[in-house]
């Protein structure tokens, strides 16, 4: 069935847990958007990748950096540098510091690695590619008038327009695949929120209204995740199809 949609945004987040990037076009393969946490900062005392909505005190401070790749990254993930940015200095991925500066920011043993298993293990996430509607943040957005329901704090890797609609349209997209550009997308899972939502970043402020909506509203779920089963590029302005 058709679909009143058309993509709106593309988000690329090269370091797990850290803020992206915004692209106009990206390449959807088997590992979802080419590059997307392809890296991220391990947690040398638990042997983990250290992940913002895990409640350990000193990971916060991931949520305010931003990264982005200095080079178009390979379409197996290969290790492209990186950038990050803490907001009063940026540091590159193959500077040799890296590890020193991270550590002594979180205030924690840290380390700057590949999401790939190789040095710690990897962060599982089963659906590789995050999807969030317009429709949903404006349900939210009737709850908490005040809120601030930008994309930059769900996090998806594609955001779609979908007009004056109103409500939690992607849920009933479950089972079904998603044809955007030239890749589609089989939407598996649900989006679970957490504080991560409510937390400072960017011009952004800390809002705990943001996951008291989402909660109350939808049982804390606002958005889907899916697996590529079409791999192809995808552009700012493609249309959507949904499927039976």
């Amino acid at each position: 069935m058709d679909v009143t949609a058309t993509v709106a945004g593309l988000y690329r987040y090269p370091v797990q847990s850290v803020g992206g990037e915004s692209l106009p076009v990206a390449h959807l393969g088997a590992k979802g958007i080419t590059g997307d946490r392809a890296y991220g900062i391990a947690d040398l005392e638990l042997g983990c990748i250290a992940h913002s909505s895990r409640a350990k005190k000193e990971y916060r401070g991931l949520i305010a950096w931003t990264a982005r790749y200095l080079a178009k990254p390979g379409d197996d993930n290969d290790a492209s540098p990186v950038e990050l940015d803490f907001g009063d200095a940026t540091i590159r991925s193959d500077d040799s510091a890296i590890d020193r500066v991270i550590s002594e920011r979180l205030g924690m043993k840290a380390a700057f690695v590949r999401n790939d298993g190789s040095r710690v293990p990897l962060l599982y996430e089963r659906s590789p590619c995050h999807l969030l509607t317009t429709a949903t943040l404006r349900r939210l957005q009737q709850h908490h008038a005040t809120g601030a329901f930008a994309p930059a704090r769900f996090r998806p890797n594609v955001f779609l327009d979908c007009g004056e609609t109103v409500g939690f349209v992607e849920q009933e997209w479950m089972g079904r695949d998603v044809a955007l550009g030239g890749a589609t997308i089989n939407i598996d899972d649900l989006c679970k929120r957490c504080a991560l939502t409510t937390r400072a970043q960017g011009a952004l402020p800390a809002d705990p209204g943001i996951l008291q909506a989402t909660t109350l509203l939808n049982k804390a779920i606002a958005g889907v995740y899916g697996a590529v089963v079409r791999e192809g590029k995808v552009e700012t302005g493609d249309k959507v199809t949904v499927t039976l």
